[in-house]
């Protein structure tokens, strides 16, 4: 009887403290820059419009998210980041472009002098098979 209540507060202070650390865990979004993206794009496989947009961490290296200023648009990024030559930072996202689709592929940070490079979700995945090489869209911001 004990081990049964033992077990059940153990799984009720989980469900209860979840949610918590992960509230706290979007609240500690460091801020990267803010952009105007003139055309609709993917970024981690969501199908985002064009619009103004704010980039942040969400506590992660390895996470760039990305939220429209209207608060309806927004994707988690998985990117793989690193350094990058002082003279060569700057704060721009790259696109790749296969038709008429854009797809996220580079979030750069003069700031932090980083390349985070976006994994490639299936269906750009699907379309570089395709392809021989794809058109790259460069748009520069300030922070």
């Amino acid at each position: 009887m004990k081990t049964r209540m033992i077990q059940g507060l153990t799984l009720l202070t989980l469900i209860l403290l979840v949610p918590l650390t992960l509230r706290a865990q979007m609240a500690i979004q460091q801020p990267l820059f803010h952009v105007d993206i003139p055309f609709a794009f993917v970024a981690a496989g969501n199908h985002l419009p064009a619009g103004h947009y704010h980039l942040s961490h969400a506590g992660d290296p390895y996470v760039v998210i990305i939220q429209s200023d209207d608060n309806r648009a927004r994707a988690a990024v998985y990117v793989h980041p690193s350094e990058t030559d002082a003279k060569v930072a700057s704060t721009k996202l790259v696109f790749n472009k296969y038709g008429d689709q854009y797809f996220l592929s580079q979030v750069w940070t003069e700031r932090d002098r980083e390349v985070h490079q976006a994994f490639k979700c299936k269906a750009e995945q699907i379309l570089v098979a395709k392809f021989e090489k794809p058109g790259v869209k460069v748009i520069l911001t300030k922070q």
